[in-house]
């Protein structure tokens, strides 16, 4: 039965596993969206800026609050870019990866322990452990 509890414990391990994986994911999609966002306020400012550009050529008024925007909108999108690809593990999803490792070890301890004691309670064990004990009476 202790097989069936560690391998319990390993499923839930797994689902804890699984949980933070997707927290995390669904946190990184959400900051990707927001940089594409950004990224295409950006390539809007741009076509002002371009806009501005040749419509007061050096002049400085529309073509700075143009570039300003357009500035803006760059950092901000980089931000969150930045944000979205970054994937650190949390304390949580590591805890989550230990305890299902040391479960799926444990289950397979106790696997390899059933079939250790199978094979000496079995009828070649119990031929073996015949045998040496004869010899072990002869001496």
């Amino acid at each position: 039965m202790r097989i069936f509890e560690f391998g319990r414990s390993a499923l839930q391990a797994q689902a804890d596993l699984m949980q933070h994986m997707a927290i995390r994911l669904g946190r990184q999609a959400a900051f990707l969206v927001l940089a594409a966002l950004f990224g295409f306020f950006a390539l809007i400012s741009g076509h002002g800026l371009l806009w501005a550009f040749f419509l007061c050529v050096f002049h400085w008024g529309p073509f700075a609050s143009a570039g300003a925007v357009f500035g803006c909108d760059l950092l901000v999108a980089l931000f969150f870019l930045l944000l979205g690809r970054r994937s650190y593990l949390t304390t949580a999803e590591v805890n989550a990866r230990i305890a299902r490792n040391r479960a799926v070890t444990q289950m397979r301890d106790s696997a390899t322990m059933a079939a250790v004691a199978a094979t000496v309670a079995g009828s070649l064990g119990r031929h073996g452990t015949r045998k040496v004990w004869d010899v072990v009476r002869r001496k």
